[in-house]
């Protein structure tokens, strides 16, 4: 019983929040409360993300986007409303460029002064 309940939570429940994302991070703000959702609002910074996938719903046949988060470990799942796939693509785009950024930025060694 406590697998579907997580599934359904996890898969079936369409929560609307507002999310929005700077060089700082992302953060995403619940529009209304939740018995399901104890925290209405969450930031991380880029760093605490692992993974961004965007993905095909064969079951509602339109794209969502997937984002791993670190600490504390979940999965969060975005949905463009009806009709906002234009919005979708924007968001997508604006999420890659700014994880991207943030990848390549730590992945260099940080410089030393080496004294002569």
């Amino acid at each position: 019983m406590a697998l579907i309940i997580m599934w359904i939570t996890r898969t079936q429940i369409f929560v609307h929040c507002k999310v929005s994302m700077d060089e700082n991070g992302i953060s995403f703000k619940l529009k209304n409360g939740s018995i399901l959702y104890r925290k209405t609002d969450f930031f991380s910074n880029w760093e605490n993300i692992s993974q961004v996938t965007e993905m095909f719903d064969n079951y509602n046949g339109g794209y969502f986007y997937q984002i791993v988060f670190n600490n504390p470990n979940f999965t969060a799942n975005f949905s463009p409303l009806k009709n906002q796939e234009e919005d979708a693509e924007r968001f997508f785009s604006k999420l890659r460029y700014y994880q991207k950024n943030y990848s390549t930025i730590s992945q260099f060694p940080l410089q030393t002064l080496n004294s002569f």
